[in-house]
Protein backbone atom coordinates (compact mmCIF):
# COMPACT_ATOMS: atom_id res chain seq x y z
CA UNK A 1 0.00 0.00 0.00
CA UNK A 2 1.25 3.26 -1.37
CA UNK A 3 -1.24 5.63 0.35
CA UNK A 4 -0.66 6.55 4.03
CA UNK A 5 -3.64 4.80 6.31
CA UNK A 6 -6.20 7.46 7.19
CA UNK A 7 -5.51 6.91 10.85
CA UNK A 8 -1.86 7.24 10.45
CA UNK A 9 -2.65 10.88 8.41
CA UNK A 10 -4.94 12.24 10.74
CA UNK A 11 -2.63 12.07 14.11
CA UNK A 12 0.10 13.34 12.87
CA UNK A 13 -2.26 16.47 11.33
CA UNK A 14 -4.80 16.42 14.39
CA UNK A 15 -3.08 15.07 17.46
CA UNK A 16 0.23 13.84 17.50
CA UNK A 17 2.57 11.04 15.23
CA UNK A 18 1.67 7.49 16.04
CA UNK A 19 4.75 5.70 17.12
CA UNK A 20 6.83 4.02 14.37
CA UNK A 21 5.38 0.17 14.86
CA UNK A 22 1.53 0.76 13.96
CA UNK A 23 2.48 3.89 11.61
CA UNK A 24 4.33 0.74 9.61
CA UNK A 25 2.02 -1.46 10.09
CA UNK A 26 -1.27 0.73 9.29
CA UNK A 27 0.20 1.74 6.40
CA UNK A 28 0.97 -2.22 5.44
CA UNK A 29 4.17 -2.51 5.87
CA UNK A 30 4.39 -6.33 3.86
CA UNK A 31 6.28 -7.93 6.71
CA UNK A 32 2.83 -7.93 8.46
CA UNK A 33 1.19 -9.07 5.40
CA UNK A 34 2.14 -12.82 6.27
CA UNK A 35 -0.29 -15.82 7.01
CA UNK A 36 -0.18 -15.68 10.68
CA UNK A 37 -0.12 -12.43 10.63
CA UNK A 38 -2.61 -11.74 8.25
CA UNK A 39 -2.56 -7.57 7.28
CA UNK A 40 -0.71 -4.91 9.18
CA UNK A 41 -4.82 -3.65 10.33
CA UNK A 42 -5.26 -6.58 12.14
CA UNK A 43 -1.30 -6.68 13.72
CA UNK A 44 -2.03 -3.34 14.90
CA UNK A 45 -5.27 -4.54 16.42
CA UNK A 46 -2.98 -7.08 18.16
CA UNK A 47 -0.45 -4.16 19.49
CA UNK A 48 -3.38 -2.15 20.97
CA UNK A 49 -4.83 -5.07 22.61
CA UNK A 50 -1.30 -4.97 24.92
CA UNK A 51 -2.51 -1.63 26.46
CA UNK A 52 -6.34 -2.73 26.75
CA UNK A 53 -6.05 -5.74 28.79
CA UNK A 54 -3.79 -3.49 30.97
CA UNK A 55 -5.53 -1.63 33.83
CA UNK A 56 -5.36 2.24 33.12
CA UNK A 57 -3.29 3.54 36.36
CA UNK A 58 -2.75 7.24 37.38
CA UNK A 59 1.03 7.03 38.29
CA UNK A 60 1.95 4.89 34.71
CA UNK A 61 2.69 6.68 31.58
CA UNK A 62 2.96 3.43 29.14
CA UNK A 63 0.07 4.04 27.42
CA UNK A 64 2.31 7.30 25.89
CA UNK A 65 4.43 4.76 24.02
CA UNK A 66 1.41 4.24 21.41
CA UNK A 67 3.21 7.97 20.52
CA UNK A 68 6.33 8.70 18.03
CA UNK A 69 7.54 11.14 20.69
CA UNK A 70 6.73 9.31 24.34
CA UNK A 71 7.56 11.59 26.74
CA UNK A 72 5.55 11.96 30.32
CA UNK A 73 7.59 14.92 31.77
CA UNK A 74 5.36 17.40 30.68
CA UNK A 75 2.55 15.47 32.57
CA UNK A 76 4.96 14.44 35.82
CA UNK A 77 5.47 18.11 36.25
CA UNK A 78 1.65 19.05 36.09
CA UNK A 79 1.38 16.71 38.72
CA UNK A 80 4.44 17.68 40.66
CA UNK A 81 3.41 21.21 40.89
CA UNK A 82 -0.24 20.57 41.22
CA UNK A 83 -0.48 22.06 45.14
CA UNK A 84 1.70 25.27 44.90
CA UNK A 85 -1.65 26.26 42.80
CA UNK A 86 -4.38 24.84 44.89
CA UNK A 87 -5.43 21.80 42.46
CA UNK A 88 -5.92 18.17 43.49
CA UNK A 89 -5.24 15.80 39.57
CA UNK A 90 -5.90 12.49 40.51
CA UNK A 91 -5.37 11.47 36.97
CA UNK A 92 -3.11 12.60 34.03
CA UNK A 93 -6.03 11.28 31.85
CA UNK A 94 -9.11 12.93 30.86
CA UNK A 95 -7.76 16.51 32.15
CA UNK A 96 -9.82 18.10 29.63
CA UNK A 97 -12.77 16.96 31.04
CA UNK A 98 -11.74 18.15 34.69
CA UNK A 99 -14.25 20.52 36.14
CA UNK A 100 -11.56 22.08 38.62
CA UNK A 101 -8.60 22.34 36.05
CA UNK A 102 -11.23 24.69 33.55
CA UNK A 103 -11.87 27.11 36.20
CA UNK A 104 -7.71 27.12 37.20
CA UNK A 105 -7.45 28.19 33.27
CA UNK A 106 -10.23 30.40 33.40
CA UNK A 107 -9.33 32.51 36.55
CA UNK A 108 -5.61 32.00 37.44
CA UNK A 109 -3.44 34.32 36.54
CA UNK A 110 -0.57 33.80 33.98
CA UNK A 111 2.03 31.43 34.77
CA UNK A 112 4.62 28.58 33.01
CA UNK A 113 2.54 26.51 35.18
CA UNK A 114 -0.72 27.55 33.16
CA UNK A 115 0.72 27.59 29.85
CA UNK A 116 2.00 23.98 30.34
CA UNK A 117 -1.62 23.03 31.88
CA UNK A 118 -3.39 24.31 28.63
CA UNK A 119 -1.04 22.76 26.50
CA UNK A 120 -1.81 19.35 27.70
CA UNK A 121 -5.44 19.83 28.11
CA UNK A 122 -5.66 21.02 24.24
CA UNK A 123 -3.50 17.92 23.38
CA UNK A 124 -6.04 15.94 24.99
CA UNK A 125 -9.10 17.99 23.37
CA UNK A 126 -7.47 17.43 20.11
CA UNK A 127 -7.43 13.38 20.75
CA UNK A 128 -10.88 13.28 22.28
CA UNK A 129 -13.20 12.41 19.19
CA UNK A 130 -10.67 12.73 16.85
CA UNK A 131 -12.65 8.96 14.88
CA UNK A 132 -15.30 11.69 13.95
CA UNK A 133 -12.86 13.75 11.35
CA UNK A 134 -12.07 9.98 9.94
CA UNK A 135 -14.18 8.98 6.74
CA UNK A 136 -13.22 5.55 6.76
CA UNK A 137 -15.02 3.13 9.57
CA UNK A 138 -12.37 1.02 10.06
CA UNK A 139 -10.58 4.14 10.92
CA UNK A 140 -12.88 5.51 13.00
CA UNK A 141 -13.00 2.24 15.19
CA UNK A 142 -8.84 2.38 15.80
CA UNK A 143 -9.05 6.45 16.57
CA UNK A 144 -11.72 5.01 19.45
CA UNK A 145 -9.71 2.68 20.33
CA UNK A 146 -6.56 5.10 21.04
CA UNK A 147 -8.59 7.84 22.21
CA UNK A 148 -9.78 5.52 25.07
CA UNK A 149 -6.71 4.53 26.21
CA UNK A 150 -5.71 7.64 26.52
CA UNK A 151 -8.67 8.68 28.04
CA UNK A 152 -10.58 6.06 29.54
CA UNK A 153 -14.69 6.05 29.92
CA UNK A 154 -16.51 4.49 32.45
CA UNK A 155 -19.50 2.49 32.76
CA UNK A 156 -22.17 5.09 33.49
CA UNK A 157 -20.27 7.31 30.27
CA UNK A 158 -20.93 4.53 27.74
CA UNK A 159 -24.22 2.45 29.41
CA UNK A 160 -22.10 -0.64 28.56
CA UNK A 161 -21.21 -3.67 30.45
CA UNK A 162 -17.86 -3.77 31.44
CA UNK A 163 -15.58 -6.87 31.34
CA UNK A 164 -12.94 -8.09 33.58
CA UNK A 165 -9.51 -8.60 32.34
CA UNK A 166 -7.32 -11.01 33.12
CA UNK A 167 -3.91 -10.49 34.81
CA UNK A 168 -2.05 -12.57 32.32
CA UNK A 169 -2.34 -13.85 28.72
CA UNK A 170 -3.82 -17.63 28.75
CA UNK A 171 -2.66 -19.70 26.40
CA UNK A 172 -5.25 -19.07 23.22
CA UNK A 173 -3.67 -18.15 19.76
CA UNK A 174 -5.03 -15.01 17.55
CA UNK A 175 -4.26 -16.09 14.15
CA UNK A 176 -6.00 -15.04 11.40
CA UNK A 177 -8.14 -17.99 10.56
CA UNK A 178 -9.97 -17.82 14.14
CA UNK A 179 -13.09 -16.59 12.73
CA UNK A 180 -13.15 -19.63 10.60
CA UNK A 181 -15.62 -21.16 13.31
CA UNK A 182 -17.38 -17.69 14.14
CA UNK A 183 -18.67 -17.38 10.32
CA UNK A 184 -19.64 -21.53 10.56
CA UNK A 185 -21.62 -21.10 13.28
CA UNK A 186 -23.19 -17.62 12.27
CA UNK A 187 -24.74 -20.18 9.09
CA UNK A 188 -25.77 -22.85 11.86
CA UNK A 189 -22.75 -25.16 10.80
CA UNK A 190 -21.55 -26.34 13.99
CA UNK A 191 -19.57 -29.03 14.17
CA UNK A 192 -20.82 -32.65 15.64
CA UNK A 193 -18.44 -32.01 18.41
CA UNK A 194 -18.68 -28.66 18.55
CA UNK A 195 -20.53 -26.64 21.61
CA UNK A 196 -20.92 -22.91 21.78
CA UNK A 197 -21.69 -21.05 24.98
CA UNK A 198 -23.89 -17.85 25.62
CA UNK A 199 -22.72 -14.94 28.12
CA UNK A 200 -25.47 -12.40 29.07
CA UNK A 201 -25.49 -9.42 30.21
CA UNK A 202 -27.37 -7.80 33.62
CA UNK A 203 -30.59 -7.74 31.37
CA UNK A 204 -29.82 -11.76 30.35
CA UNK A 205 -29.46 -10.47 26.35
CA UNK A 206 -26.54 -11.95 24.80
CA UNK A 207 -22.89 -10.29 24.96
CA UNK A 208 -20.35 -13.17 23.90
CA UNK A 209 -20.33 -16.00 22.04
CA UNK A 210 -17.90 -18.46 22.99
CA UNK A 211 -16.93 -21.51 20.52
CA UNK A 212 -15.34 -24.99 22.42
CA UNK A 213 -14.17 -28.36 20.24
CA UNK A 214 -13.48 -25.76 17.26
CA UNK A 215 -10.45 -24.77 17.43
CA UNK A 216 -9.24 -22.84 20.26
CA UNK A 217 -11.28 -23.54 23.50
CA UNK A 218 -12.74 -20.64 25.36
CA UNK A 219 -11.99 -17.67 22.60
CA UNK A 220 -15.20 -16.24 22.00
CA UNK A 221 -16.99 -12.73 19.83
CA UNK A 222 -18.36 -10.17 21.41
CA UNK A 223 -22.00 -9.55 20.13
CA UNK A 224 -22.45 -5.76 21.21
CA UNK A 225 -20.19 -3.11 22.36
CA UNK A 226 -18.60 -3.82 25.56
CA UNK A 227 -15.95 -1.90 28.49
CA UNK A 228 -12.71 -2.83 29.22
CA UNK A 229 -10.42 -1.09 31.57
CA UNK A 230 -11.69 1.78 29.94
CA UNK A 231 -11.70 1.26 26.40
CA UNK A 232 -14.72 1.07 24.34
CA UNK A 233 -14.82 -2.42 22.34
CA UNK A 234 -16.64 -2.76 19.07
CA UNK A 235 -19.08 -5.93 18.52
CA UNK A 236 -17.02 -8.63 16.69
CA UNK A 237 -13.90 -8.45 19.33
CA UNK A 238 -12.32 -11.47 19.75
CA UNK A 239 -11.62 -12.31 23.86
CA UNK A 240 -10.60 -15.59 25.03
CA UNK A 241 -12.77 -16.27 28.69
CA UNK A 242 -11.35 -17.95 31.40
CA UNK A 243 -13.71 -19.66 34.05
CA UNK A 244 -14.44 -23.91 34.81
CA UNK A 245 -17.49 -24.62 32.98
CA UNK A 246 -18.13 -27.04 35.37
CA UNK A 247 -18.13 -24.68 38.33
CA UNK A 248 -20.82 -22.73 36.75
CA UNK A 249 -24.30 -23.50 38.93
CA UNK A 250 -26.37 -20.45 37.44
CA UNK A 251 -26.87 -21.57 33.59
CA UNK A 252 -29.31 -23.56 31.05
CA UNK A 253 -28.35 -25.32 28.47
CA UNK A 254 -29.16 -24.47 24.71
CA UNK A 255 -32.37 -25.32 22.49
CA UNK A 256 -30.70 -25.62 19.27
CA UNK A 257 -26.97 -26.65 19.96
CA UNK A 258 -24.56 -28.32 22.66
CA UNK A 259 -23.80 -25.80 24.95
CA UNK A 260 -24.81 -23.14 27.67
CA UNK A 261 -26.58 -19.39 28.42
CA UNK A 262 -24.55 -18.38 31.13
CA UNK A 263 -23.79 -14.50 32.93
CA UNK A 264 -21.24 -13.26 31.91
CA UNK A 265 -19.99 -12.46 35.38
CA UNK A 266 -19.74 -16.38 35.43
CA UNK A 267 -16.15 -15.79 33.83
CA UNK A 268 -13.51 -14.40 36.18
CA UNK A 269 -11.54 -12.52 33.28
CA UNK A 270 -11.77 -12.04 29.54
CA UNK A 271 -8.53 -11.37 27.38
CA UNK A 272 -8.86 -8.85 24.60
CA UNK A 273 -6.86 -10.30 21.53
CA UNK A 274 -7.89 -8.17 18.34
CA UNK A 275 -10.63 -6.87 16.14
CA UNK A 276 -12.10 -9.64 13.82
CA UNK A 277 -13.20 -9.04 10.45
CA UNK A 278 -16.72 -9.24 11.47
CA UNK A 279 -15.84 -5.90 13.17
CA UNK A 280 -16.17 -4.26 9.96
CA UNK A 281 -19.41 -3.58 7.72
CA UNK A 282 -18.78 -6.62 5.03
CA UNK A 283 -18.79 -4.01 2.12
CA UNK A 284 -15.70 -2.37 3.86
CA UNK A 285 -14.09 -5.48 4.75
CA UNK A 286 -11.50 -5.78 1.74
CA UNK A 287 -10.69 -2.81 2.21
CA UNK A 288 -9.64 -2.73 5.72
CA UNK A 289 -8.15 -6.31 6.53
CA UNK A 290 -6.59 -6.44 2.87
CA UNK A 291 -4.60 -9.74 2.27
CA UNK A 292 -6.31 -10.69 6.06
CA UNK A 293 -9.64 -10.78 4.18
CA UNK A 294 -7.84 -12.11 0.75
CA UNK A 295 -6.56 -15.04 3.17
CA UNK A 296 -10.32 -15.52 4.38
CA UNK A 297 -11.53 -15.82 0.40
CA UNK A 298 -8.64 -17.88 -0.48
CA UNK A 299 -9.21 -20.80 2.14
CA UNK A 300 -12.60 -20.60 1.67
CA UNK A 301 -14.47 -19.54 4.86
CA UNK A 302 -17.48 -19.11 5.41
CA UNK A 303 -19.14 -16.62 3.08
CA UNK A 304 -16.00 -13.86 4.72
CA UNK A 305 -17.90 -10.85 2.67
CA UNK A 306 -21.02 -10.99 3.43
CA UNK A 307 -21.74 -12.85 7.17
CA UNK A 308 -23.27 -10.25 9.73
CA UNK A 309 -22.31 -10.10 13.29
CA UNK A 310 -26.35 -10.01 13.64
CA UNK A 311 -26.23 -13.57 12.32
CA UNK A 312 -24.15 -14.39 15.08
CA UNK A 313 -26.52 -12.03 17.76
CA UNK A 314 -29.58 -14.74 15.76
CA UNK A 315 -27.87 -17.97 16.28
CA UNK A 316 -27.77 -16.82 20.36
CA UNK A 317 -30.96 -15.09 20.55
CA UNK A 318 -32.15 -18.87 19.24
CA UNK A 319 -30.67 -20.63 22.41
CA UNK A 320 -33.17 -19.62 24.72
CA UNK A 321 -36.37 -21.26 25.19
Amino acid sequence: MDAEHEVVQLFRGQAQPLSGKLTEMLNEHYSHQTERRGCGYTQATRVLAEYINAERKADDFQDLKLFDAADGKRLLQILAQQKLYGLQIADWRNLDMNSQIQDFLRHAPASGYQQLLNSEVRRQQQLRGLGQQAALEESRLLCGLIEDILLPKNQQQTGLTELHSLQERPKVGSCPMAENFFLKIAHRRVLRSGEINIFVDEHSQPLLLEKLNMGDNHSCISLKPVLMNGVRLPAGSLFSADYAPEAVAEKQANKEFKGFIMPYTAVSGFWFLRLTTLAVSPENRRRAFSTHFEQQVANGLYSPESTQIQQLLDVALAQFR
